[in-house]
């Protein structure tokens, strides 16, 4: 039993969810000016970036029933297209996200024509395909995309003039960084629940549940897939763009297929059906690239061996089969069900002029016709 329970669309269900989220925004607001570390804000600006990609994978493999392992090959292309435009061609940080996100969603339209002939496995190993083949193309053009060696920015992005933080004051590039991308993160977390709620949200559920049926109902089915790949691929372009952001340099290393599989873990382990799911997935990417790779790489040091990804790898292959045993549905499935055993919110009873809404009025009697 729940200690606290609230009705569905009350005033007090009202006040709890609006609570809760004026408290994430003071806490993401807040969250730089608490700690005077460089590399925890970096590392916050990744989360906030990162969760943009798994969002978009959540998007086509949790709301669709899609599988992609191609999703390094999307976040490459935003983070190609911004550095070429800010290097090349001068323009502002912000300004090639609209170019990055209309070059990937053409790209995800056109790797998802092959979603409407395979399935499964074999859709998969297509996808594992276009992730595998992105580095060698970007090697192919190395005027273009400088190569094996990487490609720069010549100089750091600062908060616009128009946005919220004074690009005068002393605050620092990573937190200019780090409000400009959480500012573009939950302008996608909004549009991908607008997405979600929506008809168009609808018709991916029923793709995902019951493909057969959602086409005896009427729903273009490839169609459907054929948005969800191109919407997915849209919000890897943005997270490719603001990892640019964070850090001007691009290489093939840095997207590359490990990274396809790490978003992939790290969807399982938020959790592939929601939104909410895309933080705490976020959360453990950066930790198992980051400060797990770290401590591997002293440890091989220390002992003398060159390399710490095994530590890595192994890492997250236990990871994954923990969640896959005990949260199924992700870390947000067990906060969730934590939530119920403290606040159930609880479907409120109808009133009596909505529990007769779609009755139909009483017709009158019509007096009976005297023959003769």
């Amino acid at each position: 039993m729940a200690a606290f329970t609230v009705a569905e669309g009350t005033r007090a269900h009202r006040g709890l969810r609006w609570g809760s989220a004026l408290l994430g925004a003071a806490v993401l607001i807040l969250l730089p000016l608490l700690t005077g570390s460089v590399a925890t804000i970096e590392s916050f600006t990744q989360i906030a970036a990162y969760s943009v990609a798994i969002l978009g994978l959540g998007l086509l493999t949790g709301h669709c029933g899609q599988i992609s392992l191609g999703h390094s090959a999307f976040v490459g292309i935003g983070g190609y297209t911004t550095v070429i435009l800010v290097a090349d061609h001068g323009w502002p940080y912000l300004a090639t996200i609209p170019v990055a996100v209309v070059l990937c969603l053409a790209a995800g339209a056109l790797v998802g024509i092959p979603a409407l002939r395979i399935r499964g496995l074999y859709l998969a190993t297509v996808t594992l395909a276009v992730a595998a083949l992105f580095p060698v193309l970007i090697d192919k053009f190395p005027s273009f995309t400088g190569g094996p060696n990487g490609k720069f920015a010549p100089q750091e992005m600062t908060a616009p003039d128009w946005f919220f933080i004074d690009p005068y004051t002393q605050t620092g590039p990573p937190t200019d960084h780090y409000y400009v991308v959480v500012a573009v993160a939950a302008l996608m977390f909004l549009i991908a629940r607008n997405l979600v709620r929506s008809r168009t949200g609808r018709a991916m559920h029923a793709v995902r549940d019951a493909p057969l049926s959602a086409a005896a109902a009427g729903i273009r089915v490839a169609r459907v897939k054929i948005f969800a790949f191109a919407v997915s691929a849209a919000f890897a372009g943005v997270a490719g763009s603001l990892l640019v952001i964070q850090v001007p340099a691009v290489s093939d290393s840095r997207f590359d297929l490990y990274l396809s599989i790490f978003l992939l873990v790290a969807l399982i382990a938020g959790g592939s059906a929601s939104i909410a799911g895309a933080i705490p997935g976020a959360i453990v990417f950066v930790v198992l690239r980051t400060y797990i790779a770290d401590w591997a790489q002293s440890l091989n040091l220390l002992s003398g061996r060159p390399d710490g990804g095994q530590i890595v790898g192994i890492a997250s292959g236990a990871l994954l089969i923990a969640f896959v045993f005990l949260l199924p549905g992700g870390v947000i499935d067990g906060l969730g069900r934590l939530r119920r055993r403290i606040v159930e919110i609880v479907p409120r009873a109808p009133r009596d002029w909505e529990r007769h809404r779609f009755t139909a009025p009483p017709q009158p009697v019509q007096p009976a016709l005297r023959e003769g």
